[in-house]
C-alpha cells in the first residue's frame, strides 16, 4: 500500500502563487451618466414656459410649401428627450409656431432630422416612423383624460415629390376634409410641415385673445426607415402625452403682431 506524504507549501509563497494567476487592470472612473462631447452641437437645450397661439384675423398664412408667413415669430423646441438617448440636434430636433384666426388653427414645424424618411403607415400606427405630432386642448382644467375638447393630431409625410400627400390622424382615426390642408417640404437634413386644421373638428370650440389653451408638440423619429428610434416632446419628459393631457404645456392666445 502506498503511503502519500502532506507538503505544506510556504505561506509567504501563497500570496506570491495567486498574484501570478490574477492581474488586475485599474479602469477610469466616469461620472455618470457619461455622454461623449461628440455627441452634441453648441446648440443649448431651451424650455419655454408658454406656446404662444398668434391672432389674426386677416393675416393668416397660406398652406403652399413656401413658410414665408411664419418668419419671425416665437415658437417652441421639442428638447425633452423621452427616449432614443440624449438630446442630439443634429440628429433630430424641433420648432414648432402655431397661428389662429379664431376659427382654424396653423401649425408649423421646422424638423431637424439627419435621416429624414417619409412615413406609410395607417395613423394608428404611424408613431412607428417619421412624423410630428401636436396636442391641443381648450380646458384647462386638470384632467388625466381626453375630454371632448381634446385632441391629438398626427401629421404623416407620404411623399418628398407630392408636397401635398400628407396624412393626417385625429386621436388615431384618419381624416380626410377638405378643410384640412397639410403640405411638407423635405430637404438633406430633414423637412418642414404648415397644416390648417379648423377647431370645429379639432374639440369644436373658437379661440379668442388672451384665451388660455393647453397643449404639447412631438416628433417621431426612426431613423433608417425602420422602428421609432427617437421620442421628443416640448413639454412632458414622459411618454403619456397621448393619454394624459394634464402632461401638456400651458399655451396662450396673442395678437399677431410681426
Amino acid at each position: 500500500m502506498k503511503k502519500f506524504r502532506l507538503v505544506f507549501l510556504p505561506t509567504l509563497f501563497i500570496p506570491l502563487l495567486l498574484s501570478s494567476c490574477l492581474t488586475v487592470h485599474a479602469k477610469k472612473i466616469v461620472d455618470a451618466p457619461y455622454i461623449p462631447e461628440e455627441a452634441f452641437s453648441d446648440a443649448v437645450p431651451v424650455k419655454e414656459a408658454n406656446s404662444y397661439f398668434y391672432y389674426s384675423e386677416n393675416d393668416v398664412p397660406e398652406i403652399d410649401g413656401e413658410f414665408n408667413e411664419w418668419k419671425g415669430l416665437e415658437g417652441v423646441h421639442t428638447n425633452q428627450m423621452v427616449y432614443g438617448g440624449s438630446f442630439n440636434p443634429s440628429n433630430a430636433d424641433g420648432y414648432f409656431i402655431v397661428r389662429t384666426d379664431g376659427k382654424n388653427l396653423y401649425v408649423f414645424a421646422d424638423v431637424t432630422d439627419d435621416d429624414p424618411n417619409t412615413n406609410t403607415l395607417e395613423p394608428a400606427a404611424a408613431w412607428r416612423g417619421d412624423g410630428v405630432e401636436f396636442f391641443f386642448g381648450t380646458d384647462t382644467s386638470k384632467h388625466t383624460y381626453f375630454k371632448d375638447s381634446d385632441v391629438r393630431v398626427r401629421i404623416i409625410p407620404h411623399s418628398k415629390s407630392d408636397i401635398f400627400d400628407v396624412g393626417v390622424g385625429l386621436n388615431d382615426t384618419p381624416v380626410a376634409s377638405d378643410e384640412i390642408k397639410v403640405a411638407a417640404v423635405y430637404s438633406e437634413h430633414g423637412y418642414k410641415v404648415e397644416g390648417k386644421f379648423p377647431l370645429s373638428l379639432l374639440g369644436g370650440k373658437d379661440l379668442r385673445l388672451k384665451q388660455k389653451v393647453r397643449c404639447d408638440f412631438q416628433i417621431n423619429d426612426a431613423d433608417n426607415g425602420k422602428e421609432r428610434t427617437g421620442l421628443l416632446h416640448w413639454n412632458s419628459p414622459n411618454d403619456n402625452t397621448y393619454s394624459d393631457p394634464s402632461s401638456w404645456g400651458n399655451g396662450k392666445v396673442i395678437p399677431l403682431n410681426k
